[in-house]
């Protein structure tokens, strides 16, 4: 997509937005006391190029970059013997044959579309929902999942909420933002093009997509908005406790419950139903007047979902509109594409193989032992925070004691392993549709399995492949994953300083999740509980509102705001990481200040399109030049070590500062 010529893209405030690709040239001025992030990273912004098929480049997009290549390279060789590592070289390779998945065509899909089609009345939708093999079962017009429950974390819950949109964020049927429009236009035209393949007229396609349309229009303002399920009290307000008899009431004609009960689920007490007001609105629309546009939701969303997984016509489909909605141009090579899409549909087969093939335990060992230190120094943190009384101190201090710190990947793979997933491979007539349903009949068996017995909370919620790092306040447990402790992050030979200041200030990071707006509603145990006074929660929302109207003051470029309320809780945690690190520093000798902070500016190094702003632009966390300059703007160490003073583009007041612990 062509930026807006209207639109100057440099104009941003306090500083000029250097992710966007384009805002920075040979004459744009840096200076360490004026945009820190620019002035560190400037020559590596001009010289870098937005790889195809992506719409970023820097540093976490290389860390991306070699974790595809090693993932790749898992499925090139020869097939591996065990059980669950030979699942995910079988589905790479039946992703890459493409003799089969062209033989097939869209054949699958209409198989599914053609059932559909065939529905007359809400009592026949119905019956196709409880009769379908759940695989064939694409989109529905609610959603039921487990997890671990918020208010009891040993047992588990089913929780009731809303159905998907095309659109994603309800917010668009209300207001169409451009993001909104770049985004509805991309997928109208893949569903077009889908439905056509399908064997519909381009008029058919075309009012079945109006008709989708129009069937989400009626459910968006229904289902909150992606800003309001950002807030830090959303969850709160979704855990609301129904008995059975009181939601087989609230469902009217809606099936919720016997489907539950087909797929397998025991009845229960007591289900959570995030929107309370979602099903009994539904069912006023949920009627045979509008079969036409529930059967239209159901196909278009299908056609959409599944267009990457049927032949190379529908595959290329689907990457141009990815690309028109991210910013990205080309095609990945297939191997770079699937790699990655393999280790999502098959999470702990990959992960395992990851491990066992990329990552040592003298790097766990020494993670790990930074982390201890981390931990001790979050100690000091807390005892100190002026706002707290010695109450909250003792319990915030025993949630710190009880974290429980997972770094690289499990000691033990007994848990992951999955003996009862199997399918057939390429060489034995297989095909990746079938693959695929295999697996989804797999994962909804599992998660039966695990929702009639207790929540074992040694199990990793995330695995080791993934190039990312994680709190769960469920769980109470900081995740330090293998497949981001490479490259520019993490590697033996760095010093501290630069350690600390990457993958240190990320392990800081979230281990102050555990403290920030969100996750500061759970206890030691992993329960959503009030373990505040009175007094403090209000001392402590009261620093949280002051950060958010820090955010809304800044802008990418002017008329472009920011969320400052969703982004609280990730800029907190992004502060708390740097004044551990400095709590750290403080105590070492001849620490090189300069080192750790050019480390955290390099590990936040990005360039991206437009698309890709507009996504940041919406997300909880802050842009990259934001988490570097907005957090080493709090700091005296920063202000002091690099001689900043009123006036320069760096210079936060001691009254002004944010940072909340």
């Amino acid at each position: 997509m062509k930026k807006n010529t209207q639109t100057d893209y440099t104009t941003g405030t306090p500083w000029l937005a250097c992710d966007l690709e384009g805002t920075v040239t040979a004459e744009t001025e840096a200076s360490l006391k004026d945009h820190f992030a620019l002035a560190v990273n400037k020559d590596k912004i001009l010289e870098m190029e937005i790889p195809e098929g992506y719409s970023s480049c820097g540093t976490m997009t290389d860390l991306t970059l070699q974790n595809v290549e090693d993932t790749k390279k898992m499925f090139l060789g020869k097939a591996p013997e065990s059980h669950d590592a030979k699942l995910a070289y079988d589905l790479f390779h039946l992703m890459m044959d493409w003799d089969s998945r062209n033989a097939q065509g869209a054949a699958p899909l209409k198989k599914i579309t053609d059932s559909i089609e065939a529905v007359g009345s809400i009592d026949e939708l119905n019956a196709w929902f409880l009769e379908t093999p759940p695989g064939e079962q694409l989109v529905l017009p609610w959603e039921a999942v487990t997890g671990g429950d918020f208010k009891d974390s040993t047992k588990n819950m089913i929780m009731v909420a809303s159905g998907s949109l095309l659109l994603k964020d309800s917010a668009e049927y209300i207001k169409l933002t451009d993001y909104g429009k770049i985004k509805k236009e991309a997928l109208t035209e893949l569903a077009q093009k889908m439905l056509v393949k399908l064997g519909y007229t381009e008029d058919e396609a075309k009012q079945k997509i109006e008709n989708c349309l129009a069937f989400e229009k009626m459910m968006a303002p229904l289902i909150p908005s992606d800003e309001e399920i950002h807030q830090p009290d959303f969850l709160a307000g979704a855990y609301n406790l129904l008995s059975y008899d009181d939601l087989k009431k609230m469902e009217g004609r809606v099936p919720v419950l016997e489907k539950l009960e087909k797929d397998g689920f025991p009845q229960a007490k007591e289900y959570v139903v995030a929107m309370p007001d979602y099903l009994p609105k539904l069912n006023e629309f949920y009627t045979d007047e509008n079969i036409g546009l529930i059967r239209d939701y159901l196909i278009v969303n299908s056609a959409v979902k599944t267009a990457a997984y049927l032949d190379r016509e529908c595959y290329e489909l689907d990457t141009a509109c990815n690309n028109a909605v991210s910013g990205a141009s080309g095609m990945l090579p297939d191997e770079d594409a699937f790699a990655p899409a393999v280790a999502e549909a098959l999470e702990w087969p990959v992960g395992r193989l990851y491990a066992e093939t990329y990552l040592k335990q003298e790097d766990k060992d020494r993670i790990r032992g930074l982390i201890e230190s981390m931990v001790e120094a979050y100690r000091g943190i807390i005892s100190e925070a002026g706002f707290l009384s010695d109450e909250t101190k003792a319990k915030a201090l025993e949630k710190l004691d009880s974290m429980g710190i997972e770094v690289l990947y499990p000691d033990s793979w007994e848990k992951y392993e999955c003996p009862e997933l199997n399918f057939r491979s390429k060489e034995e007539g297989g095909t990746l549709w079938e693959a695929l349903s295999a697996i989804s009949a797999y994962e909804l068996a599992k998660s039966v399995k695990d929702y009639s017995g207790p929540v074992d909370k040694a199990k990793w919620e995330m695995p080791p492949c993934v190039v990312n790092c994680g709190y769960l306040p469920t769980n109470n447990t900081v995740y330090i994953l293998g497949g981001f402790t490479q490259g520019a992050i993490y590697n033996s030979g760095m010093s501290d300083e630069e350690m600390m200041g990457t993958l240190g200030w990320v392990v800081g990071h979230e281990i102050s999740h555990a403290f920030d707006s969100k996750g500061s509603q759970f206890d030691k145990d992993g329960n959503m509980n009030d373990w505040w006074t009175d007094e403090d929660k209000k001392a402590f929302l009261k620093r949280n509102e002051k950060m958010e109207a820090y955010y809304n003051k800044m802008h990418p470029w002017e008329g472009q705001d920011f969320h400052g309320s969703i982004m609280t809780g990730e800029a907190c945690a992004d502060m708390g990481g740097m004044k551990v690190l400095l709590r750290i520093a403080s105590e070492k000798k001849d620490f090189d200040y300069d080192k750790l902070f050019r480390s955290l500016a390099v590990a936040w190094l990005e360039k991206g399109t437009l698309q890709n702003a507009y996504h940041q632009i919406n997300d909880v966390h802050p842009m990259g030049y934001l988490r570097v300059n907005c957090t080493l703007q709090q700091f005296d160490e920063f202000i002091d070590f690099y001689g900043i003073k009123k006036g320069d583009g760096m210079y936060l007041a001691p009254e002004d500062r944010v940072v909340i612990w």
